[in-house]
């Protein structure tokens, strides 16, 4: 029998290959909870394992406002920076406890605007995905960064690799024990 590996299947293609959102792609009309939770659904349920919550929920949200993580919605209406800063929240929570995200978060906009502090972020979690599921070359990671290397950006890229790897990890897991089972 052939042996299938994990780079193979449809899922590990569909992680090569995923796109977030970029800052201008945003709508720049707020959105209200539930069509804030629809859209995050749409990024962030690629990352979870079959029988396992939402990376993020109305309540999880409504305690980020509460413990000054994000801004208090405007008229009930979540903006750009909200759904920026929780897509950022739910990739990373997987990884780095919430005040260190909000850390992360707060040097980042500090130091750049919040496009280039987000698509930059995009970026990285993109190459990262890219190269731990299809190409498995680490090495071009570096190449591609290369000319944006600052103390921060080093974070973020560690941050997104770290949470690849773990991600690489439990679906390829899930692939081997799903193998396993339709072997016996």
């Amino acid at each position: 029998m052939k042996e299938i590996f994990f780079e193979d299947t449809e899922v590990a293609k569909r992680l090569a290959q995923y796109k977030l959102p970029r800052y201008d792609e945003f709508s720049d009309f707020g959105l209200y909870m539930e069509q804030l939770i629809f859209f995050l659904d749409k990024y962030l349920n690629e990352f979870v394992m079959p029988g396992e919550e939402k990376y993020l929920t109305p309540s999880m949200i409504n305690n980020y406002v509460q413990k000054k993580i994000i801004l208090p919605p405007i008229k009930k209406k979540y903006t750009k920076i909200h759904m920026m800063n929780l897509i950022v929240i739910g990739i990373l929570k997987q990884i780095l406890p919430i005040p260190d995200i909000a850390n992360l978060i707060k040097i980042a906009l500090k130091q750049y605007p919040e496009d280039v502090a987000y698509n930059y972020f995009c970026n990285e979690l993109e190459n990262a995905l890219n190269t731990t599921f299809a190409t498995r070359k680490f090495s071009q990671i570096e190449q591609v960064s290369a000319s944006k290397k600052t103390p921060l950006f080093e974070s973020f890229r560690s941050a997104v690799l770290s949470f690849v790897s773990h991600i690489y990890v439990r679906k390829s897991l899930y692939f081997e024990m799903r193998q396993l089972e339709t072997k016996d």
